[in-house]
């Protein structure tokens, strides 16, 4: 965001500096400072970094304007400071690499550093990897503690990633690079009135950066795709409050989503949505007076609620589908209605791609004029660059057929496949095919043409996700170069394959008892999970970055919380959490100010916290807590001393 020409409002209590002091350096960096929030206002800071919303907080969201962190102002203003010239640029890559083997000297760069100038997303994650190649060779440092230190000053927050509600896994998706894991829960069984957790994960590290807790939970049992990113990785879209889609910032502070539409007439299970490239509308199926059922809602102008009888209207109304279904389509159909069961927007924004049980379909927008229509009766998969349909006919034998997503016409001839469930990767510019065969059949791999690579002889996992209401499982996993793939199996590992011209089997993992989904993101990183369980797992070396048991219930006999102190005792529960399977843990709600390092632990148990707990910098990136100081208390009373 570029402050030049920007209107803005400055709400709540800032840390760092005087509202007045940053109304000055805003104005200076030509920015329009206002005190009334509406809607041609660009942006609301919160100091509060959505601790204690206040009123102008509030009416920001309820009119769709854009409500950043503090945090995020402080980066705009130095990055408006480093353009003006006037600071250094923050020690890279080489002058890090020239001194890992003297931690005397690397503590005198960091010393030295212009702090001011540091970027987390540039500049956090080569510091990190040196100072765990440092660490590896000379221990934990002056040299780590300092740049925590840092760190801290510029806002870093401890986190841990249990939270005292939510119910299972419901659906999981890998941002755009494959540095996120993007987790929805549904909430507690018997609680629908409940929240369930939106938790954003980097897979570099394994460990929590976000987390916001969503009324009603995400998703639904057994449907896929009700957790979706923006093409830049920027925007999460849910499907949520059973019927509405909603929008978040995913590295934000705030609770409330941009925007949310409820267009489904009250439909007894999630929505059926996809997601605009840009974040900011979403296609919703939903009952219409037109053929094409669906339309397009707005996702960044607050609330939108419609119905097709016209009533309860809330928000810009929804763009319907209004082209006719073609003459031939309508004979196929047998029937002069359409609607998308699984649908996702094209890449290139003028397309959406799906099906609705036996039909694939491709339509233009915005208007919906149906491009195409094919008889599939099977599942069918679209590859990621939108190029290639496939589908699996059910029979003795089963057909595989890749389709042209341009035209709907097959390439190639039919193959005959065994019954599976189908998985697109990429392998350069060109789409590559597994189908996970059913029964522990072994995996098929195909090219984009439909061509039969080979047959990989492993005995796959029976939770294959052939159905659709089998949304949760994900058995198969295309490293993102399109060169490896991990294959959950029957007897609960996860094997990985080398892909090339000859395949080879090159690990052995194993995994959480109840895994149903393997997901590889960048890095070399795997996520498993389960319905209550998530690990993350190095491909190759097997090494366990982040490993993950949810929803175990609190046993106040093995707490370290003190009635006596029945305040802090509050301020603590909260953020309860447990450490091995021994005892419960805390740190404080919020963890700021005085408390921003304390935790109360049975004992000084750094590397099982360090196994949970994170500092957490811009939301986005994780940083080791035995990289710094803790304080570490064995009672509420000790931490009652310290306050």
């Amino acid at each position: 965001m570029d402050l030049q020409g920007r209107t803005v409002v400055l709400a709540g209590r800032y840390r760092t500096e005087s509202a007045a002091r940053l109304k000055m350096r805003l104005q200076g960096a030509g920015a329009e400072v206002v005190d009334e929030v509406s809607r041609s206002v660009d942006a609301v800071f919160d100091g509060d970094d959505g601790t204690y919303p206040n009123e102008r907080v509030l009416e920001a969201e309820r009119l769709g304007v854009p409500v950043l962190a503090a945090e995020e102002l402080l980066a705009l203003l130095a990055v408006r400071r480093r353009r003006a010239g006037a600071s250094r640029a923050f020690p890279g890559h080489t002058a890090l690499e020239a001194v890992r083997d003297d931690p005397e000297a690397l503590l005198a760069l960091l010393q030295d550093a212009d702090w001011s100038a540091f970027e987390p997303e540039r500049d956090l994650p080569p510091l990190r990897a040196l100072l765990a190649t440092v660490e590896e060779r000379h221990g934990v440092t002056e040299a780590h503690r300092l740049a925590t230190a840092r760190l801290r000053e510029r806002g870093a927050r401890l986190r841990h990633p249990y939270t005292t509600f939510g119910g299972d896994f419901q659906d999981y998706a890998l941002s755009p690079c494959g540095r996120y894991l993007a987790t929805g829960r549904g909430t507690s069984q018997d609680d629908y009135d409940g929240t369930g957790p939106l938790q954003v994960w980097e897979m570099a590290t394994g460990r929590l950066v976000n987390g916001i807790d969503i009324p009603h939970g995400v998703g639904w049992p057994g449907h896929r795709d009700t957790v979706q990113w923006s093409a830049d990785g920027t925007r999460v879209a849910l499907a949520c409050r059973t019927n509405s889609v909603g929008v978040w910032d995913p590295f934000g502070a705030r609770t409330n989503p941009y925007g949310s539409a409820d267009v489904t007439d009250g439909k007894d299970s999630a929505a059926t949505f996809a997601l605009a490239p840009d974040g900011r509308r979403a296609y919703v199926t939903m009952g219409s007076e037109h053929e094409v059922m669906g339309c397009v809602a707005a996702l960044d102008q607050g609330e939108v609620r419609y119905d097709h009888y016209r009533l309860h209207n809330v928000g810009p109304e929804p763009g319907m589908l209004t082209e006719p279904l073609p003459d031939e389509a309508k004979e196929q159909l047998k029937n002069d209605e359409f609607a998308f069961r699984r649908v996702r927007w094209a890449r290139d924004g003028g397309r959406l791609l799906g099906h609705d049980g036996p039909w694939a379909a491709v339509l233009d927008l915005p208007d919906g004029r149906m491009r195409w229509l094919a008889l599939t009766i099977g599942p069918v998969e679209w590859s990621p660059d939108d190029r290639r349909a496939a589908a699996l006919r059910p029979g003795r034998p089963s057909r595989l057929t890749v389709f042209d997503a341009g035209t709907g016409l097959p390439v190639g001839d039919s193959a005959d496949q065994a019954e599976g469930s189908l998985h697109w990767g990429m392998r350069g510019a060109g789409a590559r095919l597994a189908v996970v065969v059913k029964d522990g059949g072994g995996v098929d791999v195909y090219d984009e043409h439909g061509y039969h690579e080979y047959h990989l002889p492993i005995t796959s996992t029976k939770r294959i996700g052939e159905y659709f209401y089998d949304g949760q499982q994900r058995p198969w996993a295309w490293e993102p170069a399109g060169e490896f793939g991990a294959c959950l199996t029957a007897d609960g590992r996860v094997e990985v394959w080398s892909l090339g011209d000859v395949p080879a089997r090159v690990g052995s993992l194993g995994t959480p008892e109840g895994t149903q989904a393997v997901l590889w993101g960048a890095d070399g990183v795997l996520a498993l999970i389960g319905a209550r369980t998530l690990r993350f797992v190095a491909a190759f070396s097997g090494a366990v970055l982040g490993d993950f048991t949810f929803g175990r219930s609190f046993d106040s006999g093995r707490s370290v919380l003190d009635d006596e102190f029945a305040s802090l005792r509050g301020m603590f529960r909260a953020q309860a959490f447990p450490l091995a399977d021994s005892t419960w843990c805390a740190i404080a709600d919020p963890a700021v100010g005085p408390a921003a390092a304390l935790v109360i632990a049975d004992g000084d148990r750094l590397d099982e916290l360090d196994a949970v707990l994170a500092w957490t910098v811009d939301r986005r990136f994780s940083w080791p807590i035995r990289w710094g100081h803790l304080d570490i208390v064995a009672s509420t009373g000790a931490a009652a001393a310290l306050l």
